[in-house]
């Protein structure tokens, strides 16, 4: 048994090597649609940790009335502190926040002329508030907006920031949506390109068929190689593809590049090698398989 495998793993390479131009012409469709559906998982991934990484960041920035005493602002920050899903509440005064933005503008003679012209100072005294998760912000927004302080509010920024996460949100569903439409594109195609690269070899094969039958070969004896062959086109693809991602994760490390730090790419890439392995390769070789397996059943008549 082991014997006949073998011969039949020998026929199908002899058929790779034998239409090696058709046949890397066929790796090359596979490796962009594998690469394609690879990189949409990254880009997917990726976007999905930014968001997250995001909501960490943001937080709400209550903006009080200038006519607001201080002793008031400290009450609604006490309340605020009740608040299970509040980490962090910094109160920013009205003198704090013109120390900072002149230190901001301080190399800006037009501002600082026109800080200088108004007299007084402009600025709000403002509550900074970080929540455990972002779906807590919309409770607080409401705390201030709509509660007993409301009077006294003259601007919370919590619309600003829920349009940048839903943005984010916007983006990477259309990264998901968008990534796996071309890749399923590509994927049909080729399946086309291999099996018609299939159908080639077994209609140069056709005389070497019939011999082989006459002298009494086994169906699977026959249909063998040519499975042989698209696996192995797919497992090249794949490992091409595989290759490449390796490669940009050793070339371009994360320590090294602002750009791949910023996006995570080693981190990421490094804690799914396994899962884009199997995309990759095991997708390849799926791919192959079941072209092959079609081009026999349409066009091998045994």
């Amino acid at each position: 048994m082991l014997t006949n495998f073998l011969r039949v793993f020998k026929f199908g390479w002899q058929e790779f090597l034998r239409n090696i131009g058709i046949s890397v012409g066929t790796i090359f469709i596979m490796f962009i649609a594998l690469s394609l559906l690879a990189g949409t998982l990254f880009l997917k991934g990726i976007s999905e940790s930014l968001i997250t990484t995001l909501k960490e960041k943001i937080d709400i920035s209550v903006y009080f009335k200038s006519t607001t005493q201080e002793g008031d602002i400290f009450k609604a920050k006490e309340k605020l502190e009740n608040f299970p899903e509040v980490e962090e509440i910094d109160y920013i005064s009205r003198e704090k926040a013109l120390e900072a933005f002149k230190e901001k503008h301080k190399n800006d003679p037009q501002i600082m002329d026109a800080l200088n012209e108004i007299g007084n100072n402009p600025l709000p005294a403002s509550l900074n508030v970080r929540a455990s998760s972002a779906q807590s912000y919309a409770a607080i927004s409401n705390f201030f907006e709509k509660g007993e302080f409301k009077n006294l509010v003259e601007k919370v920024n919590y619309r600003q920031n829920r349009l940048i996460i839903e943005k984010l949100f916007s983006i990477s569903a259309l990264i998901k949506k968008g990534g796996l439409a071309i890749s399923l594109f590509l994927i049909f195609i080729a399946v086309v390109v291999t099996l018609n690269t299939i159908r080639l070899a077994i209609y140069a094969k056709r005389k070497e068929i019939e011999i082989m039958k006459l002298v009494g070969a086994t169906d699977g004896f026959v249909r063998g190689p040519f499975l042989i062959q698209g696996i192995l086109l797919g497992l090249f693809a794949g490992f091409l593809s595989f290759m490449v991602f390796y490669g940009v994760d050793i070339l371009f490390p994360s320590e090294g590049s602002l750009i791949f730090a910023e996006l995570g790419f080693s981190n990421f890439f490094g804690k799914n090698i396994l899962l884009f392995l199997l995309i990759q390769i095991g997708g390849g070789i799926i791919l192959g398989a079941i072209s092959s397996l079609v081009a026999i059943q349409k066009y091998l008549k045994i």
